[in-house]
Order: C-alpha cells, then structure tokens, then sequence
C-alpha cells in the first residue's frame, strides 16, 4: 500500500470490533447524561373552540422541556352531557392513563344542566388516574364583560365552571378570564377570528398559555413563541396568563408546587 500501513484483514476485522463497541459504548452514555422526562398525556375534550389549542399547547411543553402527548375528542357544539353520553368518549377516555383531561362545554358555559356530564366524565378520569382541568371558555365578541362573571361563577352556585370544579376538587383554567383582562386594558383587541365567535390566533395562543399554567402551574413566560404575534404581543400575554392564574390561584383550586 503506497503512502500508508497496510493492515492485515484480522486487525482490520478487530479494530472494527472496537471501534462499533466504542461508539455503542459512547451513545449509551450519551443517553444516560440526558435527563429522563416522563411523557405527559393530555386529553382535550370539547368542541370547535379547543381549535388551535392542541398544537400550541404542544409547542410550549416541548420548548419547557416536557415530553408530552395531546390528543383531542371534539365535536361541534357539544356540550359535555353529550360527551358523557357518547362512547367514543369514554372508550378516548378509558383508552389511555391520562394524567390530565381537559374538560370545555358549549360557548355559553356550563350550568345546572350541564353539571351531570361533568360528574360522569370526571369520574371516568378518575378511574384511569387522571386529574380534570375544566377549560373555562370565552364570550363572543359583542358581549359584555358581565358574561364572564356568569361563565366563571362563584363557590355554592349553580352555573360557571368554578361550583362544579370546586365540589369535584379539580382545577380551572380561566382562559375566559384572560380575555376578559385582556380586554380590560385594550377593549379592541383581535381575540376573535371574524366570526366573532371563535378565537383568533392571539386569542388561541392565550388559550394555550392559560393552560399550560394551570395545568402545570409554572409561570408561561418564556416559553415558546408563536411566530403569528409580535414579540411585545407575547412577553404581554404570557405575563397576563401568569398573573391571571396565579395571582390567587385558590380561587381557580389550582395547586402550585
């Protein structure tokens, strides 16, 4: 061989050997030295208004370092009584160990009415060793700042979502509420996409950063950015969703570690 050592076909085959152990040898340290997320499992059942919300909620659990599944069981229009009478969603529900499912009703909230779904649905979660998040939803675009007092309620009453999560001890995630400060500070702000009804991009971004911290309830600030905001637009929103969820956070029966 010109110009080099020649090597005789039984060294070769040896120093091929180790040099396969040396890098299988490498990588599992490599693996051992990476920190051991446990994968989350998330379940969104609702309707039209989870739209968006699954893959934001993705990218922020991924950029907080969490290795996490989401999954979504929506129908248009569906109040829970519906979900709870349907066995697609309780064969989702019972298909999985959860460790959160996210419970959202109809636009115009949840009541009296609606409460036996709630029970039902929150009782198969916790047969497979979930928690309940009830996704507290948002007024239309028209409607006055005293629907969200409705949509939220008050401890002992009988429509919003904060006496049905209280009497099941699970958290809220006052996404509602977050528009409603939003709108407090800029009565104008593009929440809605152009039905008024549905959420906008912005809108959904709070949506996700409202649930993140109430599900984990760790501050939102900093994590991953929607590219479909300004910057200023997401340093604003994810400080709101972190004063709004944690400012007292007892009044959403949210634990914070």
């Amino acid at each position: 061989m010109r110009g080099g050592v020649s090597l005789s076909p039984t060294f070769q085959s040896l120093l091929g050997r180790v040099s396969v152990a040396l890098l299988v040898a490498a990588f599992c340290l490599a693996a051992d030295a990476r920190p051991a997320w446990p994968r989350d499992r998330i379940l969104i059942i609702g309707n039209s208004f989870t739209g968006g919300v699954k893959t934001n909620l993705r990218f922020l659990t991924r950029s907080a370092l969490r290795d996490t599944y989401v999954s979504v069981r929506a129908s248009d229009g569906w109040t829970l009584n519906d979900h709870a009478l349907s066995r697609a969603t309780l064969r989702r529900i019972r298909s999985s160990e959860w460790n959160v499912v996210v419970l959202q009703d109809q636009s115009d909230g949840i009541f009296t009415k609606r409460y036996p779904g709630a029970r039902l649905l929150h009782g198969e979660i916790g047969a497979v060793g979930g928690n309940t998040v009830f996704f507290m939803t948002w007024g239309d675009r028209e409607d006055g700042l005293d629907v969200y007092d409705a949509l939220r309620g008050v401890p002992g009453g009988d429509e919003g979502y904060v006496p049905i999560a209280l009497e099941l001890d699970a958290a809220v995630a006052p996404v509602g509420w977050a528009f409603r400060e939003v709108l407090l500070e800029e009565p104008d702000a593009e929440l809605w996409s152009v039905d008024g009804h549905h959420a906008s991009e912005r809108g959904r971004y709070l949506a996700s950063l409202v649930l993140y911290a109430a599900i984990y309830g760790e501050s939102p600030v900093g994590l991953w950015a929607t590219p479909k905001l300004t910057a200023e637009q997401v340093l604003h929103d994810q400080l709101l969703a972190e004063r709004v969820v944690f400012r007292n956070p007892s009044e959403w029966n949210i634990d914070v570690p």
